[in-house]
């Protein structure tokens, strides 16, 4: 329940605050504390004394603190083991394990592994770019066409279609 609502509640017994208070036994400032507030407690004393006086509407039952304290626990316990699994995903995606490819002599290369791969940069783990001449056009064509895309889409007009060299 809010206080919003509580508000409604004593408008439609015809109450003012200062008749509410007087007639629960508390004082008006009471009253409009927890009128204002965002959620009212049903199981403070204040609104209970209010609740003798106006019809507010059914609530659950308090849960006991021992209830509340095990889902505390629990909700820490569950906080703490999803803090760990990320803790371990991350270590993982960061761990870098001997490369293990074949070197020219035939033996297994013992580099380190990029992090979060199987290869080290020399066998895979990091790309040198195009070498051959064919290569390093396809590479400069596709790179034109992208930025010409991108230019195109950020000024509204039409990519062009005719290839630069």
């Amino acid at each position: 329940m809010t206080g919003e609502e509580l508000a409604e509640i004593r408008r439609a017994a015809g109450l003012t605050q200062a008749n509410l208070a007087q007639r629960a036994g508390i004082g008006r400032h009471a009253v409009s504390y927890w009128e204002n507030k965002p959620r009212v407690d049903r199981y403070s004393w204040a609104v209970q004394r209010m609740g003798e006086v106006l019809t507010l509407p059914e609530r659950s039952p308090r849960p006991s603190w021992q209830e509340q304290a095990d889902a505390q626990a629990e909700a820490a316990f569950i906080a703490q083991v999803t803090r760990i699994k990320a803790r371990a995903e991350a270590i993982v995606a960061k761990r870098r394990v001997p490369c293990g490819a074949k070197t020219r002599k035939g033996t297994p290369c013992r580099c380190k592994s990029e992090p979060g791969k199987r290869r080290c940069k020399f066998h895979g783990g990091m790309s040198t770019g195009a070498r051959t001449p064919e290569g390093i056009k396809r590479i400069r064509e596709a790179q034109h066409r992208r930025w010409a895309r991108w230019r195109a889409d950020k000024d509204g007009t039409q990519p062009p279609t005719t290839p630069c060299i």
